[in-house]
Order: C-alpha cells, then sequence, then structure tokens
C-alpha cells in the first residue's frame, strides 16, 4: 500500500471547486488531481442508510421538488429523514450551482456512504493507494431528536468494509462534541476522531478535547486573518501539537500562497480545499521561507 506524505490534501465534499460536491465523479476528479483523502458529510435515510449529504435537506443540491412535491415539511425542506434511500437514489445530484448550469450537467446520483466505501476499496485495488476518509457526522443532535442516531448505522457500515481500526486510514469528525465523546467512551470505536471547530479554542478547551479526540478541524481563520496575518501568534498549531494532537484546516480554495502558508509557516498536518490541484501544487513547492510569502516560520 503506498502511503500519503505527512501533510494531508484531503478534497472538501471531493473536487467541489470543479464539479458537484459529494458525487462520484467529483470524488474521483480529487482523486486524479493527487489529493490524499476525501472529507464527507453523511446524514441517515429514512431507513437509517448513511447519505453523503452536507445539508439536512435535499432540494439545495437535487432535483427532489420535481419528483416529490408536496412532501416538504412546514419549514418548506424536504428533510433526507423523509426518504428512503432507495428514493435518493432516483434523485438527479447537482450540487451548488444555478438553476442555469443544471442543463449544461451529466446526470449524477446521489452518493451513499457505501458508495464511497466502494470506490474506495476499487481504487486500493486498482491503483494499490488507500486513500484518507474524513467522515463528518452532521448535526448528531438533530439525528438523535428524531429518533435517529447517526452513529452507530455509521460505525456499521464502516465495520461493513473493514474500517474499525486507526490503520484503515478513516478518521471520524464533527462538531457535536457528545457526540464525538459517545463514539470514544460509549461506543468504544478506535478510529481516529477530530473536533470540528470555527472558533477559537482555549488551551484548557484543548486539554478536554484531547480526552477524546486525536485531533482538530479548525477553520482557517482562527489560524490566519483575510490578509495573511497570523491569529494568536499561530498558538493553535502549537497548542494541538503540544497535546499530541493533529490539526487540519477547512477551507482553502484557490489561492496557493495561503496553503503553503498553511503547511510551511504555520506547521498544519493537513488542509481540507475545494481545490485539490491547488494544494498537491503549493505543497510540493516546498518549505523555503521565500514560497510562504510571510518569511520564516515562527
Amino acid at each position: 500500500m503506498t502511503l500519503p506524505p505527512s501533510k494531508l490534501v484531503i478534497a472538501h465534499r471531493g473536487a467541489s471547486a470543479y464539479l458537484p460536491e459529494h458525487t462520484l465523479a467529483a470524488y474521483a476528479l480529487a482523486l486524479g488531481q493527487g489529493a490524499d483523502g476525501i472529507e464527507t458529510d453523511v446524514v441517515l435515510s429514512a431507513d437509517g442508510v448513511p447519505i453523503c449529504l452536507h445539508d439536512l435537506w435535499l432540494e439545495t443540491t437535487t432535483d427532489v421538488a420535481e419528483h416529490y412535491d408536496g412532501r416538504s415539511r412546514s419549514d418548506g425542506h424536504y428533510y433526507v429523514l423523509e426518504f428512503t434511500a432507495a428514493q435518493i437514489a432516483q434523485l438527479r445530484a447537482f450540487g451548488r450551482v444555478s438553476h442555469a448550469e443544471r442543463t449544461e450537467l451529466p446526470r449524477m446520483h446521489v452518493v451513499t456512504l457505501e458508495d464511497l466505501l466502494r470506490l474506495r476499496q476499487y481504487l486500493h485495488r486498482t491503483t494499490g493507494k488507500r486513500f484518507t476518509l474524513l467522515v463528518e457526522l452532521k448535526a448528531p443532535q438533530f439525528h438523535r431528536e428524531q429518533g435517529q442516531p447517526l452513529e452507530e448505522p455509521v460505525l456499521q457500515v464502516l465495520e461493513h468494509y473493514a474500517c474499525t481500526t486507526p490503520e484503515c486510514g478513516v478518521v471520524l469528525q464533527s462538531f457535536d462534541a457528545h457526540s464525538l465523546q459517545r463514539l470514544r467512551h460509549e461506543l468504544r470505536t478506535s478510529l481516529p476522531i477530530y473536533q470540528l471547530t470555527g472558533h477559537m479554542l482555549t488551551r484548557e478547551q484543548i486539554d478536554e478535547v484531547a480526552s477524546y479526540a486525536d485531533g482538530i478541524s479548525a477553520q482557517r481563520w482562527l489560524i490566519e486573518d483575510g490578509e495573511g496575518n497570523p491569529v494568536d501568534e499561530g498558538h493553535l498549531v502549537a497548542d494541538c501539537h503540544e497535546r499530541g494532537l493533529k490539526i487540519f484546516v477547512w477551507t482553502m480554495g484557490r489561492d496557493e500562497g495561503a496553503v503553503r502558508r498553511m503547511f510551511w509557516r504555520y506547521g498544519v498536518d493537513g488542509v481540507i480545499t475545494d481545490n485539490p490541484d491547488v494544494a498537491v501544487r503549493a505543497r510540493s513547492v516546498g518549505s523555503t521561507p521565500e514560497n510562504t510569502g510571510k518569511g520564516t516560520p515562527p
């Protein structure tokens, strides 16, 4: 098996800057562009199947309203939890493109977590590479409140594909600390766990995260501001590394210089990006001060 480099390029919902997010085409393109892994979001269908979608509803990225008019809830949303996996499989997936662009796209389908794992398994056989998979559990509290906890179905699918140990290259992440603690302490998964955050964490909070997680996935603006200046002198990365935690950042785009700084100035362990090709190129340039755009590393 070919191992990825120590600094990972993870494709955000696939190569989502180029093709509709969470489609097999977007996943495959990302890997073709050199990404080390895929970040995917998962929600549950009515029959408990983990579906790769960012939203809790279907109308933003599919043609659900054309097939199931009147099936929305009172808030106007067509919730994934209201449809079976078989019904969702009949929908056409467009991603977040304009309605005008929808007519230009070939037919694509909503992907299940099992579909993605099968793609991963097949490409491992044909290429010898086993790409990393970040599985984000979306809104676990919402699922609990609806009477369909998210954690067990995800673990069951992963177990079916022999993804149960850290060596398998699967990472579980969520914004919901309770869900992550449940995965670690109640369901006793040994898979790596990352705490997602869009807020700066204190050292005490990082200590708490370290009690149940292996890493943190942080919003990029917690590391560097929009002018390319370090936030809090870059302490978040150092504080994580001092506690043995990995740190990934999201979501990077077309700014190659920003990706270089994340890798070589701040020392993050991975970037989650809509543009895998840009990040792969930025990583390959190297860590010389002139390539970071901000002088020597702190």
